[in-house]
């Protein structure tokens, strides 16, 4: 596996105002079990919203579920997070805690954006489908189907590879490059994916783990995916979630052999997911190491001040957003039935009636655009 780091062109002074879901439950925000494989019970009582990623696997003593698509979850608010049940084996335990989460597959996720860009939301046994094939093509057996169980089985791997790819100060996103696929995760703040980095790096890990290969993408195709990403999500579909209508967008595209999903809220992207299968395009690592080594030190050299100042910039941010997330607290105190606490509609509409794909509008294209302009 190769890791393309992706920085910002400019980094904004403030640091964001919103928390990732693995730190919002360390800090109040309790999930539970509904009894309903396509519904999870979240409650937020923090003064502030919280990052639900797409595909985040929750667990707890119940049947596994994984967060539909990427979403904001608004401060003091109870909404029913649409999810994907991703353990077929293991009956749900009606208002059991999700008490931790973790990464998922990219295997499932890549599955996962595409249906949701056809059909705006897969069909359940499609799911369990998939996930059969991934634990049989990663020779995983599990009892109950579970496909966390990969994860689990390459634990030992994963702990001791993760450090090979340190995330770095100001880091906003990054490019996975495992045999022949392209992994994009990129994200508005570099606070928020250093919170998020681990989830990052085991999803794409994870597939080179089980799935061990010698070749990966050659570099000079990173570019040319950057820019496919922009022009796939110009047909972009939106997914509907009642309750978050008023925290963002989240849409779902998928042209050719591209698939992505992208959160934008308040005129701003906040989580992008995006993957493209190389079929015959890798190489040998081997072979490609002289070449990667040369251009990392060609764009250090010409580039001789850019990670000392974006790791100056990014130091004072880090700090507030730090002394920030330590001074959250629940706002009150988490009742059946709290005061003041806004309660969403649990009803979604029915997968046929999603809305069909349409064009990104003109200043969604304009902003994908920025986003991967090469300066």
């Amino acid at each position: 596996m190769v890791v393309y780091p992706l920085f910002p062109s400019k980094l904004h002074p403030d640091p964001p105002d919103m928390v990732t879901l693995s730190e919002a439950m360390r800090r109040g925000v309790a999930l539970n079990d509904t009894g309903v494989v396509s519904r999870v019970h979240l409650e937020n009582p923090l003064p502030t919203s919280v990052l639900a990623g797409e595909s985040e696997i929750l667990i707890g003593s119940t049947q596994l579920r994984a967060v539909q698509f990427s979403c904001l979850i608004p401060p003091e608010r109870r909404i029913a997070l649409p999810v994907n049940c991703i353990e077929e084996g293991q009956p749900a335990n009606y208002q059991a805690a999700f008490e931790k989460s973790d990464a998922c597959p990219w295997s499932l996720r890549s599955y996962k954006m595409a249906q949701m860009a056809e059909h705006g939301e897969p069909p359940q046994y499609w799911i369990w489908d998939k996930i059969k094939d991934d634990l049989r093509s990663s020779r995983t057996v599990s009892t109950t189907n579970d496909l966390h169980a990969i994860l689990d089985q390459n634990a030992y791997s994963l702990k001791n590879l993760s450090p090979l790819f340190p995330v770095q100060p100001g880091q906003v996103g990054a490019v996975c490059a495992v045999n022949q696929d392209l992994y994009l995760e990129l994200f508005a703040d570099p606070e928020i994916l250093e919170d998020r980095y681990n989830y990052l790096l085991r999803s794409a890990l994870v597939e080179a783990v089980a799935h061990p290969g010698d070749k990966v993408i050659p570099s000079e195709m990173v570019p040319q995916f950057l820019n496919q990403v922009v022009d796939a999500s110009q047909k972009s579909r939106l997914l509907e979630g009642r309750g978050l209508k008023d925290s963002g967008r989240s849409l779902a595209f998928a042209d050719k052999n591209i698939t992505g999903s992208a959160l934008v809220a308040h005129g701003q992207l906040i989580h992008l997911s995006a993957h493209q299968n190389c079929l015959g395009f890798s190489k040998p690592f081997v072979d490609q190491q002289p070449d990667l080594e040369m251009s990392r030190q060609d764009w250090e050299a010409e580039n001789p001040h850019f990670y000392t100042d974006l790791e100056d910039r990014y130091a004072d941010r880090r700090k507030r957003y730090r002394a920030f997330k330590d001074k959250l607290k629940p706002l009150q105190k988490s009742e059946p039935s709290p005061a003041g606490m806004k309660s969403s509609a649990t009803e979604e509409p029915a997968a046929d009636n999603a809305i069909p794909p349409l064009p990104l509008s003109p200043y969604l294209h304009d902003f994908f655009h920025q986003l991967f302009r090469r300066e």
